[in-house]
């Protein structure tokens, strides 16, 4: 896979992360996908790792706390196959009325022309302030 066909790929991950189309990141993912979310310990739920099951709990997770659609923009890429690290910035209004914006660093490993690895390192006390705080 060449470097355009891997942005390509990995720009179709977020657009059906973020389209709420299991199905369609199912089929981006090897069947023995790792997806780490990076954080410490300390009552995070979405820190640690995730097999198909945990990506579909997590999918179904944001699509019942995101009022409309949580937006993910790659900002930047670095691609040096088979691994293609992503600046992302999210967006979304909750249904708790909170304002989600995180920034990220996404590190995923492909084998062929599936995702096989993602590595995610965001800011978890955003995640926890607006998703977890009272």
């Amino acid at each position: 896979m060449d470097k355009t066909s891997s942005k390509n790929l990995i720009s179709t991950f977020f657009r059906c992360f973020t389209d709420s189309d299991i199905e369609g990141v199912l089929d981006l993912l090897t069947d023995n996908v790792s997806w780490r979310m990076m954080g410490q310990q300390g009552g995070m739920p979405v820190s640690g790792t995730m097999d198909k099951e945990g990506v579909i709990n997590l999918m179904k997770s944001v699509r019942e706390l995101v009022e409309g659609h949580l937006v993910m923009t790659p900002k930047e890429w670095t691609v040096e196959m088979p691994r293609i690290a992503t600046e992302v910035e999210s967006n979304a209004k909750l249904k708790n009325g909170r304002v989600y914006n995180n920034l990220y660093h996404y590190l995923f490993i492909l084998k062929g022309d599936k995702i096989e690895t993602i590595r995610e390192y965001g800011d978890t006390d955003q995640v926890r302030r607006v998703f977890l705080d009272p």
